[in-house]
């Protein structure tokens, strides 16, 4: 479990900061503010990456706890099933840990959103935390777990396809090329089959002003507004950036796998590692494809 927390983080990590220009440039087209190149030119005016990395505080941030959630549920469920190695286990312990991450992602995507929508003067603060204390302050705890249902609708079945697909696709192979690559089909996967409920989502989220009451009242307004084609609106951007963000991160994930087994096979570390329960970890679980690399 420790080797999963520190892996998972910092492949976390390293999936956020490849893929959050393209993330912020998802958001403004999601939320009606103009076509990919109109949004792109905003973001870039001024010749800096400043705003499109604004509200990256909030993920990187709260990436341990997230991480932590994901892939202990999915240890621990695929640990409790009968067949671990299954893949239909693969996908019950993806969708279990889909569902419980949500109750710590929906708040910090809520704050990153209204960071990455916010313009100058809107009173709108750039730290992650005085960010949550700001929608707190002006709308009550309740506001800040706005759109959790949505969340979890969306994650469940995303982090099923997620964690079984990797699987189908690393089996036999967990060459550096091979991880980037599963990876990023992956991640793009889970993003473009359920990237409808992901623009109610960021609809819901970046709503500062009340305007829908809930996610069907999002869907339908949203509908009438700008047509069918609003649900599939920067779709282009989120695979791009499922790529680049999830290759990254399961590429990270890897190499502190490698790292960690050779300082564990280390025999001046390898009692304390055995005291501490880890050496077992690094063969099991989820990331058991990563000891024959």
């Amino acid at each position: 479990m420790a080797l999963d927390f520190v892996a998972g983080c910092i492949g976390g990590c390293a999936g956020i900061i490849a893929g959050h220009p393209l993330d912020t440039l998802k958001v403004h087209v999601q939320s009606g503010r103009g076509s990919a190149i109109e949004c792109t030119k905003a973001l870039l005016k001024g010749g800096t990456l400043a705003t499109a990395y604004r509200g990256v505080g909030a993920p990187l941030g709260g990436i341990a706890v997230v991480n932590a959630i994901v892939f202990g549920a999915y240890g621990n469920t695929r640990r409790a099933l009968p067949n671990p190695y299954s893949l239909s286990t693969h996908a019950i312990a993806g969708s279990a840990a889909g569902a419980l991450q949500s109750f710590a992602c929906a708040p910090i995507e809520l704050v990153k959103t209204r960071q990455q929508l916010a313009k100058p003067g809107e009173g709108m603060p750039t730290g992650a935390w005085s960010g949550a204390r700001h929608i707190i302050r002006t709308g009550g705890l309740r506001a800040l777990f706005r759109g959790l249902g949505i969340t979890m609708a969306r994650d469940s079945p995303a982090f099923a396809i997620y964690f079984t697909s990797y699987e189908v696709m690393t089996r036999g192979d967990q060459s550096v090329a091979r991880v980037f690559t599963a990876g990023g089909v992956a991640g793009t996967l889970s993003w473009v089959l359920l990237y409808p409920i992901d623009v109610v989502k960021s609809r819901i989220q970046g709503d500062a002003v009340g305007r829908y009451s809930g996610a069907w009242d999002c869907f339908v307004k949203s509908v009438r507004a700008d047509g069918w084609r609003c649900m599939g609106r920067g779709l282009g951007a989120v695979t791009l950036r499922a790529f680049i963000s999830n290759g990254a991160c399961f590429s990270a994930v890897a190499w502190t796998e490698r790292v960690w087994q050779r300082f564990a096979e280390d025999t001046s570390v390898t009692p304390l590692v055995q005291a501490a329960g880890i050496s077992e970890t690094v063969c099991d679980d989820h990331l058991d494809q990563y000891c024959d690399m």
